[in-house]
């Protein structure tokens, strides 16, 4: 017999492998594409990333990541920048949420996939039944036990591709869900990079209102000095101590954006938001607090070509791979049209006595085929395979867009790499010159050349000039991380981040696309 189920078995597999529905292909851009990016400088220049493939669809997952090991933002030279990307990779909710939805379209796959293979059950009865006494002739008994115990086997044959279509929009599902993981994870190290950056900048804003504060107190009671002697009005002294008191209202803002900035990057680290993360980390980490500068700009990136985008970013390769589910879904529904197929076989053995049950009389066994083709319902179907179509379409709608979104994203990252390097520059020849004006007007001050609403004047400036200074400086560097991560890596975060996703996908499998 089951010689027999085998040879059956293998002309339902030859039969298959007809899968009705369109086969993907990438759509076109609706837009034409320029070979380079508008700025063009930025891709004149060579690092890491330049000799960084971008991911294919079978290195995109975490068993195959081929990719640089470029951890960019160690490149800072920060050891408690390095604490916290890790921290974050291991620790944030939102990662942990993506690593979840990963294992969700695992388990989907999985069910998909065990479709298209045999099922077998097993079981087994045991009954006892009571004849009516007036219908017992003879010496027989009017009890009755039966027991049997049985294997059934049942596969539907998949002739029009219903299952093997389900199994390609379940893998593309899959994949998908890794690349917005990966997503997630570039999104994150980004949000502490910059959040990073913001932290040092209001600890040096902080730190210029504290010296400038301390600056126009000495000046403050130089003033009075001169007053006191007779050698100035009461003006002077109510306009430098209405200098004081400005300069120290800017101090309080200054400390309330450093808390939030503080909270803020707790939260992404997977902490409590106590507001307290440098006294625990950052003032033990050789400390960047004893420095009064930015820190260097990261190397630039070179942007590539706007075709290398689509296989590099994974927020677009996973808006790609959905696309790539939902035309699968359209053979899915219009396998609905033609006939299944089911094959059924069982094989097992009846006895009226247990100690008999496995004995060579009592075998039995059954085989049977079905086909099911539905003739009343059709125009729900085919009102399913339209919706199907339509969603297809809103998914190529949707990649389309997500690909001008992108691809918007590096034309800006590139300009704000640009113009912030340029106004950077004016902002510190600015600053040097506001310095040199401070110092000859308090030189003029105090011989009497000039009143006091130059000198007052010239520090509000030099205030002014220093601040917007480090504030460019912050914007010029989160500039580059916006590059970055606009050009979509080359990242190496699986390393990290395996705690909140234990994941695997067959490169085999995921090389179908």
């Amino acid at each position: 017999m089951f010689p027999r189920i085998f040879i059956l078995l293998l002309v339902s597999v030859l039969l298959t492998g007809c899968a009705v529905g369109p086969d993907y292909v990438r759509p076109d851009q609706n837009t034409a594409v320029p070979e380079q990016w508008n700025q063009k400088a930025a891709s004149q220049q060579t690092t890491k990333m330049a000799a960084a493939p971008g991911p294919s669809m079978a290195d995109a997952l975490p068993d195959g990541a081929a990719g640089s090991n470029w951890q960019w933002w160690t490149e800072f030279g920060d050891t408690t920048l390095n604490t916290l990307v890790t921290d974050a990779l291991i620790y944030n909710n939102d990662l942990a949420a993506a690593a979840a939805r990963v294992m969700e379209a695992r388990a989907l796959h999985g069910g998909a996939q065990s479709a298209q293979w045999p099922t077998i059950e097993i079981g087994g009865t045991a009954t006892r039944s009571k004849t009516a006494d007036q219908f017992v002739f003879g010496p027989f008994s009017p009890y009755v036990n039966q027991y049997d115990a049985n294997a059934t086997l049942r596969y539907e044959v998949d002739l029009w591709g219903r299952l093997s279509r389900g199994k390609e929009a379940a893998l593309a599902t899959l994949i998908a869900s890794e690349q917005d993981r990966r997503a997630v994870a570039q999104s994150l190290i980004a949000d502490v990079v910059r959040t990073w950056l913001t932290i040092r900048e209001l600890h040096l804003q902080v730190a210029l209102t504290e010296r400038t504060v301390a600056n126009f107190r000495e000046n403050l009671t130089t003033v009075r000095d001169r007053y006191q002697r007779g050698l100035v009005s009461p003006l002077d002294v109510h306009l430098a101590s209405q200098n004081l008191a400005a300069a120290q209202a800017a101090g309080p803002a200054f400390k309330q954006q450093l808390s939030e900035a503080k909270r803020r990057l707790e939260i992404l680290a997977g902490r409590y938001p106590a507001g307290d993360i440098l006294a625990s980390d950052l003032d033990n980490a050789g400390g960047y607090l004893e420095a009064e500068i930015m820190p260097e700009p990261l190397a630039a990136v070179p942007a590539g070509l706007p075709s290398q985008l689509l296989e590099r970013r994974p927020d677009l390769q996973a808006a790609e791979l959905r696309l790539h589910s939902s035309v699968a879904r359209i053979g899915e529904a219009k396998s609905a049209l033609y006939p299944r197929l089911s094959l059924t076989a069982s094989t097992g053995t009846k006895s009226r006595e247990f100690s008999e049950l496995f004995t060579s009389p009592t075998g039995v066994w059954n085989l049977a085929g079905n086909v099911f083709m539905p003739l009343i319902n059709r125009g729900a179907t085919q009102a399913q395979i339209k919706a199907a179509e339509a969603r297809a379409e809103q998914a190529t709608a949707g990649y389309r867009k997500a690909v001008l979104v992108a691809f918007g994203e590096v034309e800006n990252a590139l300009d704000q790499d640009i113009y912030q390097a340029a106004q950077e520059n004016f902002l510190f020849d600015s600053a040097e010159q506001a310095r040199r004006s401070v110092n000859l007007a308090q030189d003029r001050y105090r011989r009497g050349l000039d009143n006091l609403l130059i000198t007052l004047e010239s520090q509000r400036r030099l205030f002014t000039a220093e601040s917007q200074l480090l504030s460019t400086q912050r914007a010029r560097r989160t500039a580059r991380v916006n590059l970055i991560l606009a050009l979509g890596g080359p990242w190496e975060t699986e390393s990290v981040s395996a705690q909140n996703s234990n994941t695997t996908v067959n490169p085999d499998e995921g090389a179908q696309k």
